[in-house]
């Protein structure tokens, strides 16, 4: 998710998945209170611009901080004053694109230059 069209910024090595029969299913996964989906644009290889910390043992990425100019600091200044769906440090990444329940998952799924669906949750519903 940093600057060199990697999801984040975390030390996590992510899988790449060249042929496409041998990427992880999309599993079904219970809805939290509090979460909303942002849609982004990857598709010309910009970086999300967050940087995030896998955790292992909730299954997802904690977002610590989000680089001005970004593609979510972007999102972030598309949204009125009042929306819910601004992503703030803390919050956790639980979904992309149909993809959730592993950090190394969440981050390949980021690196994927298309269009991605995020899924995030305030940090107390998690």
């Amino acid at each position: 998710m940093g600057t060199v069209g990697s999801c984040c910024s975390c030390e996590d090595d992510a899988h790449v998945y060249p042929d496409e029969s041998k990427r992880p299913k999309r599993q079904s996964r219970p809805r939290l209170a509090g979460e909303f989906t942002i849609t982004v644009d990857r598709t010309s290889g910009e970086g999300l611009g967050v940087d995030a910390s896998p955790d292992v043992r909730m299954g997802n990425l904690e977002i610590k901080n989000i680089a001005p100019g970004g593609l979510v600091d972007r999102w972030n200044k598309s949204q009125g004053p009042s929306s819910r769906s601004i992503v703030r440090p803390g919050m956790r990444v639980v979904e992309v694109n149909g993809r959730s329940g592993s950090p190394k998952q969440l981050i390949a799924a980021c690196r994927e230059t298309e269009v991605l669906q995020i899924t995030f949750v305030p940090e107390t519903a998690s």
